[in-house]
């Protein structure tokens, strides 16, 4: 079974549900929060590692085995989701697009986004080798814009070889899930997804009929026509959106902070408020725009190893015209 994913933190994730010995290798980790700030004690600590501990290996007691090799997990974490996209293949458009939506990571160079594309580029050779060879494919996707993307451009990609002799089965991600402990737990991304839950998650696959395959190829040569500069899921629909899609939900966390205000934290409330499916990335060259605008202006800098966004930012004199604005 060929797996199909489109986020390297999901790749990540499985690959460490298909190791051998996973519940004896498996690793947790820690936060403990003390009201009124007081330091855990080492006893607190062990304590705490030790439940952490227990839980994870009676996650992987309860766990359902996703059957199948490490080297059957083919990723395309290229961002669909942005830029333009009327190129054929993994070329200069992905790249210019990924750059500009990883700009604000110091990390991330040219020759990394580069080396990320022929990674992509070498993958899906291979992938439509073994596909054409006959092997069955599933492929995990969401609402997220990136994978709705993703899985309508591999569409694309499958299309010359036909679709009546595939055998393509969808994992669609759940919008939530209750835990044993009554806990409930909401979804935006496969790389939420702990190791311990994939076999499970696999039960829920369906297999996609011909129709369904052609009807994604038509979508995306649809967006691919329309070429804007954002692709978003609404009301279940893909569809092509403005880049400003997404900035009044920014505005209203920036109108709800003081006249100076770390930017991160900004970025981390829109993120987590209204799970919108988007990265932090996006919503930090929105900021940007903003800044270029003249709504905001930055106090201070970022260390230079770290995202443009760990600095101060004020607001500017018309962010309060342009608040009454966006409620007219």
């Amino acid at each position: 079974m060929l797996e199909v994913l489109f986020s390297e933190n999901a790749k990540r994730s499985m690959a460490i549900s298909m190791g051998k010995n996973t519940c004896a290798c498996a690793t947790s980790s820690v936060i403990i929060t003390n009201i009124g700030g007081k330091k855990p004690t080492k006893k607190e600590i062990r304590a705490a590692q030790k439940e952490a501990e227990e839980r994870e290996k009676r996650n992987w007691q309860d766990a359902v085995p996703l059957k199948g090799d490490r080297r059957d997990i083919f990723c395309f974490p290229l961002l669909l989701s942005v830029g333009e996209i009327c190129e054929d293949g993994i070329g200069e458009q992905r790249k210019k697009a990924m750059l500009q939506l990883l700009r604000t990571d110091p990390h991330i160079s040219e020759k990394e986004v580069e080396k990320w594309l022929e990674t992509s580029r070498k993958n899906l050779a291979q992938f439509l080798e073994r596909m054409a060879g006959g092997e069955p494919v599933r492929i995990w996707s969401s609402a997220n814009p990136d994978d709705a993307c993703g899985i309508c451009w591999l569409m694309e990609q499958i299309r010359p070889m036909g679709f009546e002799t595939c055998d393509i089965t969808l994992v669609k991600l759940p919008e939530f899930e209750e835990r044993a402990d009554g806990v409930v737990q909401r979804y935006t991304s496969w790389g939420e997804i702990e190791p311990h839950q994939w076999g499970r998650m696999a039960l829920s696959g369906k297999r996609l009929p011909a129709f369904l395959l052609r009807a994604m190829v038509d979508r995306w040569k649809m967006l691919q026509a329309e070429n804007a500069p954002l692709r978003a899921v609404i009301n279940g629909q893909l569809v092509s959106a403005p880049d400003t899609l997404y900035d009044d939900f920014i505005k209203r966390e920036i109108f709800a902070q003081a006249k100076e205000f770390m930017q991160a934290e900004v970025i981390g409330r829109v993120l987590g408020k209204y799970q919108l499916g988007i990265g932090d990335s996006w919503v930090a060259l929105r900021m940007e725009q903003m800044i270029q605008n003249g709504i905001l202006e930055p106090v201070t800098q970022a260390a230079s190893k770290e995202p443009i966004y760990r600095r101060i930012l004020r607001k500017c004199k018309n962010e309060q015209n342009d608040k009454n604005k966006s409620r007219a």
